[in-house]
């Protein structure tokens, strides 16, 4: 098993993470979530190094989220580095 790196895009973390962290949304949970999803291999990979990761989550007031995550990976000399450069949330449909 290859040692995995998880980074969040500095644009990402002052912005997109900000304005979600209200939500239950933080850095430590981010990661983790990519780890392990990474570990698992459930992920859907749209190029050669570009992976999406999709995150169902629940507000503090109920509404249920899902977040899209686009992650940039890199390898080298067994290292896997992941980079989480961009995000998108919104509202799952039918599910208050």
């Amino acid at each position: 098993m290859a040692l995995v790196i998880i980074r969040l895009a500095r644009k990402l973390a002052t912005t997109w993470l900000a304005r979600h962290e209200k939500d239950g949304i933080n850095e430590w949970k981010l990661s983790s979530f990519v780890r392990s999803r990474y570990t698992l291999g459930s992920f859907d990979r749209v190029e050669p190094d570009v992976l999406v990761f999709r995150l169902r989550f629940q507000k503090r007031g109920g509404t249920v989220m899902a977040a899209t995550l686009s992650v940039r990976e890199r390898k080298h000399n067994g290292i896997v580095e992941l980079v989480v450069y961009k995000g998108h949330v919104e509202q799952v449909e039918g599910e208050d």
